[in-house]
């Protein structure tokens, strides 16, 4: 039996092709059997390549060889890089040194100030609303769509429509993910840095009243009973707009914990925020607390 070989490609026909070239060979001289015809995914993503698995047609009653390039080819490893002796690192090659720690109400860098994007052309910002467009039509909530960039060229998307309240979901939810979508999407289209909000019938500054009137409201709880409260795991944009509504309140301390794009704030009076390590007595032995 002649040795089978697999090739990939963005269609069927490239993958053929790929073959072909690799063995030196017309396409008349192959066996050919289609593995895998792709998929192109949704707005770019989950693309998958075409596979074939190819082998040399028999000539005469006996079968051909691939050539030994072919047949045996194995996927090499990269070696690993022999370590450069310390002597021999150029002056340049300084060890990166430790973070410097953050202020106790940070959390992430995108929840401290505003950042500024590069420009999106008219026709880039059209392909956006179309996108968003797309998805809407095939979630089967068909919407009308408006589309503005401001002056730090952050490029704001509104959704308005009867839909509005389920594609906002429980605690905008729903809203945050098809955002995170897009933004995956715009990611992968355009070379530049595009800053991309979206929003539907103005829930998301309403969202950020209310969350600025909770966390105004949990301060002062904190400062009557001594105890920490929680907001539950919200978005970056909206952890900023609770540490900012709190960043002049001398009293209590404001912080971003858990692991995600969705974190939880802890309102907490200072020294209350953070477990200590326990106390030892002489001797070795801990304090019992």
């Amino acid at each position: 039996m002649s040795a089978k070989m697999e090739y990939k490609g963005t269609d069927v026909e490239e993958a053929i092709g790929n073959a072909c070239m690799a063995l030196n060979v017309a396409r008349e001289e192959l066996d050919i059997r289609i593995i895998s015809t792709g998929s192109t995914g949704i707005f770019g993503l989950g693309r998958k390549k075409a596979a074939v698995q190819v082998s040399l047609k028999k000539e005469g009653g006996h079968e051909q060889k691939l050539p030994a390039a072919a047949s045996d080819k194995k996927v090499s490893t990269p070696k690993a890089r022999p370590e450069r002796p310390a002597s021999d690192k150029k002056p340049s090659e300084k060890k990166a040194s430790a973070p410097k720690a953050r202020p106790e109400r940070s959390g992430d860098a995108d929840e401290q100030e505003e950042v500024v994007g590069d420009p999106v052309t008219p026709e880039e910002m059209e392909s956006i609303r179309a996108d968003i467009a797309k998805i809407l039509e095939l979630m089967g909530c068909p919407s009308e769509i408006s589309i503005e960039q401001d002056q730090n060229n952050k490029v704001h998307a509104k959704i308005t429509g009867e839909f509005v309240e389920i594609l906002v979901g429980p605690e905008g939810q729903t809203l945050d993910g098809l955002q995170y979508v897009m933004r995956k999407i715009i990611t992968r289209k355009f070379p530049q840095k595009v800053l991309f909000s979206l929003d539907a019938a103005g829930f998301r500054e309403n969202r950020m009243g209310e969350l600025q009137a909770r966390a105004v409201r949990l301060a002062q709880e904190v400062k009557e009973t001594g105890k920490t409260r929680t907001i539950p795991a919200i978005n970056p944009a909206e952890r900023r707009m609770v540490h900012m509504a709190l960043q002049d309140d001398t009293e209590i301390r404001s912080r971003s914990v858990g692991e995600g794009l969705f974190k939880k704030v802890l309102i907490y009076l200072p020294g209350k925020g953070r477990r200590r390590s326990p106390r030892k007595k002489k001797g070795g032995e801990k304090s019992q607390e």
